[in-house]
């Protein structure tokens, strides 16, 4: 085999919208580098009836012709498209990204277009979030077809090995995401949002239940008497109804604290809210790992996030944030000192130096799939 390998990625990819979607992006750009990559792209992931968001794409457009747009996870004879597609390229590797059940039907039937022994799997979630009753029975089934299980943190890598004690796996790390910017743009970006003499927490990415805004919410109504001019930035589009968060803050008359930008926030649009920030808060009830910590680290921005999944992993504890317990106290406190104790120079600094760790060579080199 030679050194520069055709490699086949299976996931969504733009105009494919989302953090899965940017993820695949991004290491595809990578492998490139040198390899041959070809990329097999979905048409939909869901159907509308399905969906809870505004839409599943975004105005970008790809016009290369290394991706085939043709999967439909309802539509089987696009699986024989698919299935087509891998054979006639006969790759050295077939990388695939999972992180919903839903797409394990396709993905069992596209595994059997690839000999064993190179058939990779990228997961981003192994439980998805809904935690469905069959899901580990089918995701049993799935495993035992896959060479290499990717994983991003210890959460993942132990739950597959509850799956299938003798699943190979991986376990290489949630890369940082290299979006250019330039921090002298914070003072126009605050000023346009009218938060010049605030101190800033940002709330990134789709709003769910399992995101735990209102553990945010509580958490703020505790430190707003400690932290002057203390404003929250909750950015991203929601995927339930705003009601009871909104409640929430009309009850603690908090309404001035808050700012809502509930709207998908496109590539270019990302680093005004990033800039304007002093600190990003993943308050989550569950995950896996985040792409929400990965733009942080790309914007230098101290982060705190809850014990739970593999977040912790990510953090170097009052170096570049805090870990904390998913509960409202434990994350005012952390807020508390964060602006008390003026720790975003000394954390920012930091992440700067500790984040090329997480660069997209070392995530690369790591795949094992050179040898």
């Amino acid at each position: 085999m030679s050194s520069r390998l055709k490699i086949v990625t299976i996931g969504p990819f733009p105009p494919l919208r989302g953090g899965i979607s940017d993820f695949h992006e991004s290491l595809v750009a990578q492998l490139s580098k040198k390899n041959d990559v070809s990329v097999l792209n979905f048409k939909s992931l869901y159907p509308k009836i399905l969906f809870p968001g505004k839409s599943q794409y975004t105005e970008y457009k790809n016009t290369s012709d290394s991706v085939e747009t043709i999967l439909n996870p309802l539509n089987i004879l696009s699986w024989f498209k698919g299935s087509h597609f891998i054979k006639k390229k006969n790759p050295d590797k077939l990388i695939i990204s999972y992180w919903s059940f839903f797409f394990i039907p396709i993905y069992m039937f596209l595994l059997g277009s690839i000999k064993k022994g190179h058939r990779y799997v990228l997961f981003h979630n192994v439980i998805s979030h809904e935690n469905r009753i069959f899901e580990k029975f089918f995701l049993k089934l799935f495993i035992k077809k896959i060479d290499r299980c990717i994983v991003m943190n210890k959460y993942n890598e132990k739950l597959i090995l509850q799956i299938n004690p003798k699943a190979k796996i991986i376990r290489n790390f949630h890369p940082i995401y290299e979006i250019p910017y330039k921090d002298d743009k914070r003072n126009f970006y605050k000023k346009d949002l009218n938060i010049q003499k605030n101190n800033v927490v940002l709330f990134f990415g789709l709003i769910r239940e399992y995101k735990g805004l209102d553990l945010l919410i509580n958490a703020i109504a505790l430190s707003r008497d400690k932290v002057n001019n203390l404003k929250v930035l909750v950015v991203g589009e929601n995927y339930e109804s705003m009601d009871t968060y909104h409640k929430m803050i009309a009850d603690h008359q908090m309404e001035e604290s808050f700012i809502f930008v509930n709207k998908f926030i496109g590539k270019t649009d990302i680093e005004k809210y990033f800039l304007s920030s002093d600190l990003v808060i993943l308050p989550y009830k569950s995950a896996s790992q985040s792409g929400v910590l990965s733009l942080a680290y790309n914007f230098n921005r101290p982060v705190i996030v809850t014990n739970v999944g593999g977040l912790a992993d990510y953090i170097s504890d009052n170096k570049s944030g805090f870990i904390t317990q998913p509960n409202s106290r434990d994350i005012s406190n952390r807020i508390n000192m964060f602006f008390e104790k003026d720790l975003f120079k000394d954390m920012s600094q930091f992440i700067k130096d500790d984040k090329k760790r997480f660069s997209w060579k070392s995530f690369e080199q790591k795949l094992d799939i050179y040898g």
